[in-house]
């Protein structure tokens, strides 16, 4: 009995630690589940604070970006991109400060239209002859086409009777102006290649006559360039690809009549070169003469020739009259083979000036010449300087009076534009690498504000910029036509008839057609907002940023000006 009454003390025992055991499992349970919630509750908390402080900082830097784009709205465009000095500026939101960078990103054009149809692959020239300002070019349909410099549509446009070969030349006279087209065609006086020669007083030009050339003519006619007074206005020095130099009257009783003929050390790579001579009076007669230089190349290589033109008349009746074209030195030029073409300094020839030219070859040399003007006038010629670029050249170079300095530019079949001082020194370069290097087939031009424009063979005239630090330029802009640019780009600007800004011609071969691009205040601009470390401070500190794209004085927005938001995004860098 004793064993039986410890067996039901016992199971008490047990039933009241069983109880007691889920009570504390109850009571954990309960303190898990609490400890929980609050942890919840606890995250929930900190997860809206972070949202809040998000949120606070998104309108803190949105409102930065709005400053900025009330800055754009109320400053003028930058000419040059990469010269845009404005901001930053700053904004205090929510107890915060913050700091807004701007960079101007691109050019757009505010006009860019297809003007002629046809194949462009002879360059186009700014003739500013006699007051005029006009934009003249060729096709190899036989047609050129005039356009008062900054204009659409053409002023006149004529057949000159076959394609044209080389730009054309304005030859001015005391009392009219002549237009030279180099052209390939047969019959009606020129056997199979010639200049052809217009009376172009006002108005529609008419067409005079043909001075035909022993071989095509590749380069442009030369004619007299005088600081003043002209020996020889009315007369055509025409270099062809075959090696003659041929002086014609284009204005014989409106006839085309050939002076004199000679050859030349090799095939002309250029424009002669023509300026006034000496003035000799001897008892019965008297000698008037230009001095003619020109660029050949051949088995000497690169060569700068001198020449002299001369008529002497007699002054009395029994005296005699003679002609004559005989070559008075020549310059081996270190430019290397196969020469394409050359820029001038000045082709100016006052008494005491030294005229450069920089002459490029197809194998990448670049050689500069120098011609000094002496009294009388009288004219020397010296070799100057050499450099190799690691590139084919195509086309003749340009010489810029840019500002604050000379440059030379020159573009290379490896897609390169290369800069160079008046030394031959590169000073700068546009590697077209992002482009593919397509070849450059142009030669390059300059506008007033120190930008180059280059036309490629992917069918894009580049418009690029010289940078703040560091060589590579800056490509603020292209411009497409679809076909290869062999017409190369001719700028001007408000002075010549533009506009709003910069403007440009150009051309594409193929079947392409000629272009004219006017450039004004249209930039597309970068914005870039975050929150600063203190008041005119641009020290970022917190994210989110916010970066902002906007088109500043589109004329696609209503009004034609203003800013158009093309896109934004907060990031963390």
């Amino acid at each position: 009995m004793k064993g039986l009454g410890r067996v039901f003390k016992d199971r008490r025992r047990r039933q009241r630690g069983s109880v007691l055991s889920g009570l504390l499992i109850i009571v954990a349970f309960l303190a898990i589940l609490i400890g929980s919630i609050m942890s919840e509750l606890t995250s929930s908390f900190l997860i809206s604070r972070t949202l809040v402080t998000r949120v606070q900082r998104e309108a803190t830097v949105t409102s930065a970006v709005e400053v900025g784009i009330h800055q754009l709205q109320g400053t003028s465009v930058p000419p040059v991109c990469v010269r845009d000095g404005r901001g930053p500026w700053f904004a205090s939101v929510n107890g915060m400060q913050a700091a807004v960078t701007q960079s101007c990103t691109a050019i757009v054009p505010d006009l860019s239209q297809s003007l002629a149809s046809g194949s462009f692959a002879v360059d186009g020239v700014h003739d500013t002859t006699a007051g005029r300002d006009r934009y003249l070019v060729g096709n190899a349909s036989g047609r050129v086409y005039s356009y008062g410099f900054g204009q659409t549509a053409p002023t006149w446009s004529i057949s000159v009777g076959g394609a044209v070969t080389a730009p054309p030349t304005v030859v001015r006279d005391s009392s009219f102006i002549d237009l030279l087209v180099p052209v390939a065609q047969t019959g009606a006086g020129c056997s199979g290649h010639c200049v052809a020669v217009f009376d172009d007083r006002g108005g529609t030009p008419t067409f005079r006559c043909n001075a035909p050339a022993p071989a095509v003519v590749r380069v442009q006619p030369g004619a007299e360039s005088a600081a003043g007074t002209s020996l020889f206005p009315n007369y055509a020095f025409v270099a062809d690809s075959g090696g003659s130099l041929s002086v014609y009257n284009v204005d014989e009783d409106s006839q085309c009549v050939l002076q004199v003929v000679a050859g030349l050390e090799g095939t002309p790579a250029g424009q002669p070169i023509v300026f006034p001579g000496m003035v000799t009076s001897r008892p019965h007669d008297i000698t008037r003469s230009d001095e003619v230089f020109i660029v050949v190349t051949g088995i000497r290589g690169t060569v700068l020739e001198h020449w002299r033109y001369s008529e002497t008349v007699a002054t009395d009746k029994n005296g005699s009259s003679s002609i004559t074209l005989g070559e008075v030195g020549s310059l081996a030029l270190a430019a290397g083979p196969n020469a394409v073409g050359y820029a001038l300094s000045s082709s100016v020839p006052s008494i005491g000036a030294r005229l450069t030219l920089a002459i490029a070859s197809a194998s990448g040399g670049v050689a500069l010449a120098r011609i000094t003007v002496g009294s009388g006038p009288t004219y020397s010629m010296a070799s100057v300087a050499s450099a190799v670029l690691p590139g084919a050249i195509g086309r003749p170079p340009y010489w810029c009076h840019c500002p604050g300095q000379d440059l030379i530019g020159v573009g290379s079949t490896n897609g390169v534009l290369y800069i160079l001082d008046s030394g031959l020194g590169l000073r700068w370069q546009y590697d077209g690498q992002a482009n593919g290097r397509p070849s450059i087939v142009t030669t390059p031009s300059a506008d007033v504000n120190g930008d180059w424009y280059f036309g490629a063979d992917d069918g894009y005239v580049y418009d690029v910029e010289i940078p703040t630090a560091g060589q590579q330029m800056f490509n603020a802009a292209r411009f497409g036509s679809g076909g290869a640019i062999r017409s190369s780009p001719v700028v001007g600007g408000t002075a010549d008839g533009c506009s709003t800004g910069p403007c440009l011609y150009f051309g594409s071969s193929g079947a392409g057609n000629s272009y004219f691009v006017q450039l004004g205040s249209t930039r597309i601009m970068d914005l870039r907002a975050c929150v600063s470390a203190g008041s005119g401070s641009t020290d970022c500190v917190a994210s989110p940023r916010l970066w902002a794209r906007v088109e500043v004085g589109s004329s696609s927005i209503v009004g034609g000006s203003g800013v158009y938001v093309q896109g934004w995004s907060y990031y963390t860098p």
